[in-house]
């Protein structure tokens, strides 16, 4: 049976990437500005992170490690040496009350969006866009400190999630780990509560992806092709296969909250050897209160998809459109809220 639909909304919560464990080494003071290299093509510029050092963040103001007590320090200056702002300012303050080490505010979790560089090599901002375009205004700097092994995951302001976090980052402070970056599973079990969001559409959140024109959902799957799932995916993935289909799509490139632009069901072809897989929302309805009665004021069918194939319409004298194939992994569900 293929369920046909004429317009409606697509929403996507994007699989999370692993979370990743790093070594102090992954931190590279030798460019201007400096950089993280992650070690992991899953994570895309835009993502929101979260970084915990056991040791206290480089990205604070402050560290561990001590501060700067003179002009052009590599270092945060101590308050005690704020004023000196030239090589020939006096080097003593007046009021001997202010601390000569005193090192600021020293904190373990940093979080923000980041930029991802062709090397793998990562920039923190302060939001989304300031990450997409560089906005150096914005960018959240990396102080020189030494800052022991630390871990790298998703953002989720969920308490449990955080938590975790910063249980898994105590839990490698110590370890003498084999690579500058590899996976935390490879160094640890990771804890529940990471596994727990990551793993829910719910937990990861759902952005508008793009506004359909029309899309098509064929749930019998005895009758679909494997030929192309196969040599895309794998010979495994066709065991797993419950429908396929196809929406057509207008390319909407403006970023509010809540919405993602639709250029990322492009990039998700692009990546069909790893993280492809996402769940999604076909709208029957959303948010509707008529005064007929219905079940319920939204209603969607839920799977989880794999794109296949992608294509784009730029035509000048047309809006730009897009469609995709994909195919569906795991049960399609009619739901109602």
């Amino acid at each position: 049976m293929a369920l046909l639909g004429n317009g409606g909304i697509l929403e996507l919560s994007r699989e999370w990437p692993d979370p990743m464990a790093l070594a102090e080494t992954a931190v590279i003071h030798s460019t201007t500005p400096s950089r993280i290299s992650l070690g992991n093509t899953d994570y895309w510029t835009g993502d929101r992170i979260i970084l915990n050092f056991p040791g206290g963040s480089p990205f604070s103001t402050g560290s561990a490690s001590g501060a700067g007590v003179y002009f052009g320090s590599i270092y945060v200056l101590s308050q005690a040496r704020q004023h000196v702002t030239g090589p020939n300012a006096n080097y003593y303050q007046v009021d001997n009350s202010v601390n000569f080490y005193d090192t600021g505010t020293i904190t373990n979790e940093t979080d923000g969006y980041i930029n991802i560089d062709q090397l793998g090599r990562i920039r923190l901002f302060n939001s989304e866009l300031a990450a997409y375009n560089l906005d150096t205004s914005n960018e959240v700097l990396l102080s020189p400190f030494a800052n022991g092994n630390f871990v790298v995951a998703r953002y989720s302001s969920d308490p449990s999630y955080l938590a975790a976090v910063a249980s898994a980052a105590q839990s490698i402070e110590g370890l003498a780990l084999p690579n500058e970056s590899q996976l935390l599973e490879d160094v640890i079990a990771v804890p529940a509560a990471i596994t727990a969001i990551s793993e829910d559409p719910d937990s990861r959140g759902w952005l508008i992806q793009a506004e359909l024109t029309e899309w098509a959902l064929d749930v019998d799957a005895s009758n679909l092709d494997m030929t192309a799932i196969g040599e895309t995916f794998g010979e495994n993935v066709k065991a797993v296969v419950r429908g396929a289909g196809s929406l057509q799509f207008l390319l909407d490139n403006t970023l509010k909250d809540g919405d993602e632009t639709s250029t990322t069901l492009l990039r998700l072809v692009l990546i069909t050897e790893r993280v492809a897989k996402a769940s999604a929302r076909f709208y029957l309805y959303k948010d509707r209160t008529p005064a007929t009665p219905q079940i319920g004021n939204t209603a969607y069918y839920g799977c989880d998809l794999l794109l296949t194939n992608s294509r784009i319409n730029v035509r000048a004298d047309e809006l730009i459109a897009g469609s995709t194939d994909f195919v569906v992994s795991g049960e399609i569900n009619l739901r109602f809220t």
